[in-house]
């Protein structure tokens, strides 16, 4: 018998006769004491990359993408710490819009979004979400090489500065989520 982590428990499973399991462990790792600073200090100095500060501009058009609720992404912490950035590199408000990544899921609720952004960050900015299904708020890149369609948000594509945050963690049906 074998198990998995899932959630909040644990997935049990057997396999086939004749089939072997790998089993594979991550390294231990030190945990982030203080996630608020550990933000801003890998914005402050990130890798392989100006700061964010100095590659954002006044006239730019920024779009930041943020997971919906069935991510558990600190994006409460992520987006406020972008958006100190962004006002650092003197980007008017007006210029950033945050775009809920919500892929085929439902739109986010008021609420969801207050709790994923806050509500001072909802009340100062453009908040909207992403809406797969409307071929208005699309742009048609074309098609892979093996025919298979290629969209992306309008809004996304239209930024002058695109910036996203995200986890990676298994998924059910995915495989993993995020990176996709």
């Amino acid at each position: 018998m074998y198990s998995i982590p899932f959630g909040k428990t644990e997935l049990k499973f057997d396999l086939p006769l004749g089939m072997k399991a790998l089993t594979a462990a991550s390294r231990p790792v030190t945990p982030v004491i203080d996630l608020t600073e550990a933000i801003d200090r890998t914005l402050s100095d990130p890798l392989e990359s100006p700061p964010l500060r100095e590659l954002a501009r006044p006239s730019d058009r920024v779009c930041i993408v943020f997971t919906d609720m069935t991510r558990a992404s600190p994006d409460h912490l992520l987006v406020p710490a972008l958006l100190r950035e962004l006002e650092a590199a003197r980007v008017p408000d007006d210029r950033i819009t945050l775009l809920c990544g919500v892929g085929l899921h439902r739109p986010a609720s008021a609420a969801e979004k207050l709790a994923k952004l806050s509500p001072a960050v909802v009340n100062r900015y453009r908040v909207v979400d992403h809406r797969a299904r409307d071929p208005e708020t699309i742009v048609n890149l074309g098609a892979t090489q093996s025919g298979i369609p290629l969209t992306v948000n309008r809004l996304a594509f239209e930024a002058d500065l695109l910036i996203a945050t995200g986890i990676v963690e298994p998924h059910q049906f995915a495989g993993y989520s995020g990176g996709r």
